[in-house]
């Protein structure tokens, strides 16, 4: 019988064949052969083995990888990808396999694989450049060596440039490539600011831009492209370059369109990420997003799914972060009739605390102008935060909504106008019902509130400054370390208080809870705002309730810190004429011997002493304040 007739493939099926019947034997198998052979057409079928090997589900790639890898599989690659006789495809797809694994990323740059993967992206094979794409992508992974490496030969650029060639092709596989091509832009861009700044500023955003525009059907491509606009704007200088791009107004597009509800979510992130610039925040404001937000929250209503209540949750944070923005809360409050701000509204009215919590930031964020704040507390704005808190007594508090009613009611309360229509509401005493909580942010607000409303109202001021359980907390609070914020607004509100008062009372009700060490202190203070809230206060009680306040002074050292101040040559002329007005005060009401004491403690202060002739009169404002001081004891 004669013998049997076979193609010329038939030897290499064989070796292909042997290679497989084990997969771990083939792949070892496989590397033999290929650091042996010469042949072009089995180093090629080396490589296929190799890579068949490798992406087999059941395979443990990233083990089989690390477990291959020698210099002289390195150096075999290497010289294949060199020589356009090889299939420089499949050794840049084996390549981009064994790149999966993590320790082999930083010796695919050493061993110089970079400038020869990133010479195939300069050709018209789609295959070729997208298995180069794969490669890169796979070194740069999480590999800052990668990324400089790409960075440092002009990838980038290369890289965008491929992405613009391929931004209507309409050949086959191209849709793979450019999914590909961004996620290689996304594993070399991210967390890494300087290339990130580098691709913006030659114009990635712009193209990723074209990207949405021309693909936002395809929903891999435009995953994608999301993580890389994401990417690029995680720094601040990312962030203001896409409010000078269509980016933001692009994404409302895709998000409207028939499409978008399957990148609803990761859009709706994306933007909230956006919309911290606010140069996109009134691009967003000014489009249909904030009306499409609105409708997307009223069809979750009542739904409590999980899907529901994350589509929720994102749409109405997004809204709040909207409101962040000047411009863009003007746009949206429409002088009161805008839908963004009549469904914040209703907020206030939901079971749901995330929408209860929304609405309180919302008013809150619409109440930053004084009109605004006439506007909503005489739509009844107010009584809907008194019920909000008032419902929080009554179960288990939520830190999170007291927070934001709470801010709102301070804004609510900065108009003057506004004053004392909220203490007829009870606003005053729906607050102090919070004064329970050892919740620092908690408290913070309440005693912002309550600094607002007692501003310029008399009555309100005394009847909290009589109060002795709450003095006491007062002074309490001003003693907590641990939250810098709560310990100035108590010191400040001790201040407000005896100011907008006036009132004997409240001053010796102040100096009784052991508020004076405080006022002093505050006197240090390194803003100058609140020294000077201090000095007044102090002045007040000085010329009115000298007696109740000397021994507190006395043991809080007044006079040093007083005389810390003078001596301080930095201290601003208004502040050393209030230091001086209460040393007057307090000279004015001692005993006798004390002006002429107090005259010469004030001269060592100064640094003057006794006059000398010699010395020219005085010429600072400084001077003028300590001479009038003087003059006016005599």
């Amino acid at each position: 019988m004669g013998s049997a007739v076979f193609s010329g493939n038939h030897r290499f099926e064989n070796i292909r064949n042997l290679l497989r019947s084990s997969n771990k034997n083939g792949l070892v198998q496989a590397v033999e052969k290929l650091k042996i052979t010469q042949g072009i057409e089995e180093r090629d079928c080396c490589v296929e083995t190799l890579i068949q090997g490798l992406t087999k589900e059941d395979c443990d790639s990233e083990e089989a990888a690390e477990s291959l890898v020698d210099d002289v599989l390195y150096n075999q690659l290497r010289e294949m990808l060199q020589d356009d006789r090889y299939n420089q495809t499949n050794v840049a797809q084996l390549v981009a396999e064994l790149a999966k694994a993590e320790s082999l990323r930083e010796p695919f740059v050493e061993q110089n694989f970079v400038p020869l993967l990133l010479t195939l992206l300069e050709t018209n094979d789609v295959a070729m450049a997208t298995q180069a794409c794969r490669a890169l992508g796979n070194i740069c992974y999480e590999n800052d060596i990668g990324r400089n490496a790409v960075d440092s030969l002009d990838g980038v650029s290369e890289l965008l440039e491929l992405l613009k060639c391929q931004l209507t092709n309409e050949d086959k596989d191209a849709d793979r490539l450019r999914v590909i091509a961004c996620g290689f832009l996304l594993n070399l861009t991210n967390t890494h600011e300087i290339i990130q700044e580098k691709a913006v500023e030659i114009g990635a955003l712009e193209l990723l831009d074209q990207y949405l525009e021309t693909h936002y059907i395809e929903d891999k491509l435009c995953n994608m492209v999301l993580h890389c606009v994401g990417s690029l704007a995680d720094s601040e200088f990312g962030k203001e370059k896409v409010g000078q791009t269509n980016v933001a107004k692009t994404l409302v597009k895709v998000l409207l369109s028939e499409k978008g509800s399957g990148n609803q979510e990761a859009i709706l992130e994306l933007m909230a990420t956006l919309a911290e610039s606010d140069d996109v925040k009134d691009q967003l404001a000014a489009t249909s997003l904030p009306d499409h937000m609105v409708r997307l929250i009223q069809s979750t209503n009542g739904l409590s799914d999980s899907s529901s209540q994350h589509k929720e949750k994102l749409a109405s944070d997004l809204l709040v972060l909207l409101l962040t923005g000047d411009r863009s809360m003007d746009i949206l409050y429409g002088k009161g009739e805008g839908p963004v701000f009549l469904e914040s509204v209703k907020w206030l009215l939901s079971d749901s605390e995330h929408l209860q919590i929304a609405g309180a930031l919302a008013v809150g964020n619409f109440a930053r102008s004084d009109e605004h704040c006439v506007q909503l507390v005489s739509e009844g704005i107010v009584d809907k935060l008194i019920t909000l808190l008032q419902q929080q007594n009554k179960k288990d508090s939520n830190i999170t909504l007291q927070h934001a009613v709470l801010s709102a009611l301070r804004n609510l309360a900065i108009p003057s106008v506004n004053k004392p229509n909220l203490v007829k509401m009870g606003v005053m005493d729906t607050v102090l019902s919070l004064t329970a909580t050892d919740v620092s942010a908690v408290i913070f607000k309440l005693l912002g509130v309550l600094r607002m409303l007692v501003d310029g109202q008399e009555e309100a001021a005394k009847t909290l400054g009589t109060d002795k359980d709450f003095m006491n907390k007062l002074v309490d609070w001003c003693n907590v370390e641990e939250h810098a914020g709560v310990k100035g607004e108590a010191t400040r509100l001790l201040a407000w208080l005896i100011k907008n008062s006036r009132s004997t009372d409240v001053m010796k009700m102040l100096v009784r809870a052991g508020g004076i060490p405080h006022l002093v202190t505050m006197v240090s203070s390194e803003h100058i705002v609140m020294q000077n809230e201090a000095l007044v206060a102090l002045t007040l009680m000085a010329s009115t309730v000298l007696d109740a306040c000397l021994v507190s002074l006395r043991e809080c050292e007044a006079v040093e810190t007083i005389g810390d101040v003078l001596k301080d040559k930095r201290t601003l002329p208004e502040i050393l004429c209030n230091c001086l007005t209460l040393t007057k005060y307090i000279c004015s009401n001692a005993s006798p011997s004390s002006p002429q004491m107090i005259q010469c403690s004030l001269l060592a202060c100064t640094g003057r002493g006794q006059p000398d002739k010699r010395r020219s009169p005085p010429r600072t404002q400084h001077d003028h304040c300590v001479v009038y001081f003087l003059m006016s004891l005599l």
